[in-house]
């Protein structure tokens, strides 16, 4: 079969992501399939403007090191330099000679597919696009643990451990951490290859892709339907299935026999839970709310009427008004705004109710539902750290955005 990737069965994304740093941060900001940087390089293949180079890795650097305080730097020469004397370093004299196991540092222009170029995307932005979870099919003497999960209790599925690594299918299985109702190895699988062996695979996903599968399902159904979820992935098990989903085109076009890591796709390993710097913008927008300048209607106060061009939308009540702004789009209560002055202040409730009826993937406006501890964390925190110690800090407090108290009053 040669290398075959098993992806999380909910985005169909890879969990065997790259990123490549930039020259002013540290080791630990790079990551590879199974070491931690991504080699194999070819110079050839970055920009011709220059900017990129190869770094050999100090023996005496730590995870702190950045890329600029390596023992050895290789630039790479630029094809029309501005100044003709400029001089480059070298490790060697022929750059064919490249050393495959050098560490690669990209320019921002550089796009070779073999790692996310840190220039575009943050590694805290990254943070989980490598672990997995899966759902592990309950045996006949199965009995409920301690740290189970509600729908554990009384869906047909459990859930794992965590891992950081996805093996190739035609190697083993990912090992998991910690290992939960007596399974350390789940046959993690997005196609079921024999069907008569169905109830010893398991579906794989990002346990972040899970939380979010869960806030969809509650906006949908009204409830976290899990059975709903593993019964899609038991009907559609054919190899034909999967790879007939439709997804977006960016995964189709990543989606080779390894991971195409392409310029412009990577929103598509950016953590959908916790944003970098989400949590402080919406803290912000209760800032009016707590300073208790929050409007509860309308105001007519800074309304002068013109009695030569009367604004007929004075003639309605306040309540009316409301009504017919909820029926309008962003840009066109924008647009009313220059024609009326009727509308120059309006009341936070009706963003809040178009926040809720244009936006419904800013889950933080509407649930209150926690996000698990499993998204929270890797298999390398829960094992150098335990679980434990873990779930002591992780009493995670989601970000939400908060009603306004009108937000009902129409």
């Amino acid at each position: 079969m040669g290398y075959s990737e098993v992806y999380c069965h909910i985005c169909g994304v890879s969990f065997n992501i790259s990123r490549g740093r930039t020259d002013k941060e540290p080791r630990t900001a790079a990551w590879g399939d199974e070491c931690a940087f991504t080699s194999g390089y070819s110079w050839e293949q970055c920009p011709e403007n220059g900017g990129c180079f190869f770094v050999q890795r100090d023996p005496n650097g730590n995870d702190s090191t950045l890329a600029t305080e390596e023992l050895t730097k290789l630039i790479l020469p630029k094809v029309n330099p501005e100044d003709p004397e400029e001089s480059y370093e070298y490790a060697s004299g022929d750059w064919d000679d490249t050393p495959d196991d050098w560490e690669h540092i990209a320019s921002p222009e550089c796009e070779q597919d073999k790692a996310y170029n840190g220039h575009h995307i943050s590694a805290q932005a990254m943070r989980g696009c490598k672990t997995l979870q899966c759902l592990v099919r309950k045996p006949k003497d199965w009995r409920p643990a301690p740290d189970d999960e509600a729908f554990e209790a009384h869906e047909q599925f459990f859930l794992s451990g965590l891992s950081d690594h996805m093996p190739s299918r035609d190697m083993s299985s990912p090992i998991v951490y910690p290992e939960r109702h007596g399974v350390s190895s789940p046959n993690a699988e997005n196609c079921i290859w024999e069907p008569e062996d169905a109830e010893d695979y398991a579906m794989p996903f990002h346990p972040t892709c899970l939380e979010i599968f869960k806030r969809a399902s509650l906006h949908r159904y009204g409830v976290v339907d899990i059975e709903c979820l593993t019964q899609w992935w038991e009907l559609e098990a054919a190899y034909e299935d999967f790879y007939a989903f439709p997804r977006h085109e960016d995964v189709n076009k990543a989606s080779e026999q390894w991971w195409n890591h392409l310029r412009g796709g990577e929103y598509l390993v950016a953590n959908p839970c916790f944003v970098p710097g989400l949590e402080s913008l919406l803290s912000s927008t209760k800032s009016s709310r707590d300073s208790g300048h929050k409007q509860s209607k309308i105001t007519l106060s800074s309304v002068v009427s013109d009695t030569k061009h009367p604004d007929v939308f004075l003639r309605l009540p306040a309540e009316i008004r409301l009504l017919l702004l909820l029926e309008l789009s962003y840009k066109d209560i924008a647009n009313l705004r220059l024609a009326s002055r009727t509308f120059l202040d309006l009341p936070q409730s009706l963003f809040y109710h178009l926040t809720m009826r244009d936006t419904p993937w800013l889950y933080e406006a509407w649930s209150s539902l926690p996000i698990s501890f499993w998204a929270t964390t890797t298999e390398k925190e829960a094992r150098e750290i335990g679980i434990t110690e873990l779930r002591n800090r992780s009493s995670i407090s989601e970000p939400r955005i908060v009603a306004p108290a009108d937000a009902n009053a129409s």
